[in-house]
């Protein structure tokens, strides 16, 4: 049996409107600067941005979904910081 986390949930809940939604760039540069990103797993982002950003945010929102909460609460952080509300309120908002 696998127990999902709150952040899966909530990223699950949204995924397909996210992944549409957040600019990963940004959002993997402010993680990063958070130390919730390694150097590799942003340069990966970086190249999937090159040519396509849909990619860029699922691979982005995967590594979210495997890590620890931190990991969540600093893409939350990011999404805020980048003036990302649409995407935030996403992942907040229990409606």
């Amino acid at each position: 049996m696998v127990i999902s986390t709150v952040a899966e949930d909530h990223i699950r809940r949204v995924y397909s409107e996210l992944v549409h939604k957040i600019r990963p760039h940004d959002v993997a540069n402010h993680m990063y600067q958070d130390g919730a990103l390694e150097q590799t797993e942003l340069n990966e982002i970086q190249n999937k941005c090159s040519y396509n950003d849909v990619a860029a945010a699922e691979f982005l929102l995967n590594i979210v979904i495997a890590r620890p909460l931190h990991v969540y609460d600093s893409l939350l952080q990011a999404l805020q910081k980048t003036d990302q509300i649409e995407a935030y309120l996403l992942l907040t908002y229990e409606g």
